[in-house]
């Protein structure tokens, strides 16, 4: 064998592009900041938890169920965007790029993915790709994901309160006081289970509300008015707020125990049934007005499909930019002037449901 095949034969397992180096190179000119993670897979197996995580119904996809993929690199934004980089099968210097599915929703299945794109090598026009391609519709999805997550959690919170009126009677005398301990059991359940359908929301709710915010001026006036959206959309922020600190409390005082102490299950156990009961409140006020943001996330796709509305549709870009879902953009958020609350929202009786 000559000098010049020994050579080639050395350089063949790596003569692929070099993924991490272009990971780096594409995170420092995406939009926003970016840290980069770098795998080697050293079995077939270590791809399967990435490909399910994969939002793409297209090449990727393909990709990661047709073929070995020997390394990856996720890259995580500063607001909570993920995607993913592999190498392209068959083509020595082209990489695929997909987003991932964002944490803490179920429902990605309902909403169309925002397959990703295939590149090549280099990151500046990569970059370019993916910040005017890839990205937006990312972005889209999770909003769409996420809607829909408070919309099944609304209907969620409804039979649970529904369940609680229903048994709440039967735990009480003539004059609505509880007969035994049957009816503080039966609350905490109640609150526990209000308290799982709220905390996702302390994570990505904001985003959900701020852009919503954004959105409201460009919206029907008469929808404004007649869903009451600046009055709900205030509650809501108030309401993951207010959750967010009652979370907060919680971990003060389980990050404080000790595990091998004798009491710090009790402990434990106490402050869980302590702060679904404080965050009551809050995740109620979260059920009874989440619906606004499906509504409004109606409207909005309505006032998309509308023709011949160019400067709206500039203005309603306008609008997007000030959303946090936007990369690279300054969060202008403008204020939304809250009126008073409108007679009768929250003044409701609600005796069963708070007792």
């Amino acid at each position: 064998m000559s000098e010049r095949q020994v050579a080639s034969a050395a350089r063949k397992p790596n003569d692929r592009a070099d993924l991490a180096a272009f990971a780096q190179g594409l995170a420092a000119r995406l939009p926003g900041s970016w840290t980069v993670v770098a795998h080697e897979h050293t079995a077939y197996a270590d791809q399967f938890p990435l490909a399910q995580r994969v939002w793409d119904l297209g090449h990727v996809h393909w990709a990661f169920d047709q073929f070995v993929l020997s390394r990856d690199a996720v890259l995580t934004s500063d607001t909570g965007c993920e995607l993913v980089v592999v190498d392209r099968p068959r083509r020595k210097r082209e990489f695929l790029i997909a987003a991932l599915q964002p944490s803490g929703s179920d429902v990605t299945d309902r909403v169309n993915a925002p397959n990703g794109i295939v590149v090549d090598a280099d990151p500046v026009r990569a970059a370019a790709a993916v910040a005017n391609r890839l990205l937006p519709r990312y972005e889209q999805a999770v909003r769409e994901a996420r809607v829909q997550h408070v919309a099944l959690a609304v209907n969620a919170g409804e039979r649970v309160l529904a369940e609680w009126d229903a048994v709440s009677d039967s735990l009480c005398d003539a004059d609505h006081w509880p007969l035994d301990e049957r009816y503080d059991l039966r609350q905490q359940q109640r609150d526990a289970e209000m308290w799982a359908l709220f905390a996702p929301f302390l994570d990505h709710g904001p985003a959900l509300v701020a852009h919503a915010e954004a959105m409201l001026p460009f919206l029907d006036p008469e929808d404004r008015a007649d869903g009451r959206w600046p009055y709900r959309l205030r509650v809501l922020r108030e309401a993951l707020e207010g959750g967010a600190r009652v979370q907060a409390d919680f971990e003060a005082v389980t990050g404080a125990l000790l595990p091998d102490h004798p009491r710090a299950e009790a402990v434990f156990t106490n402050a869980v049934v302590e702060r679904n009961a404080e965050g009551w409140h809050y995740s109620l006020t979260w059920m009874e007005n989440g619906g606004a943001l499906v509504e409004m996330a109606r409207a909005e796709r309505a006032l998309h499909g509308r023709p011949h509305r160019s400067q709206q549709s500039t203005q309603v870009q306008a609008a997007r930019a000030r959303s946090p879902h936007a990369i690279r953009r300054s969060v202008a958020t403008t204020a939304v002037s809250a009126p008073a609350a409108p007679p009768g929202l929250l003044t409701q009786d609600r005796v069963r449901r708070s007792r």
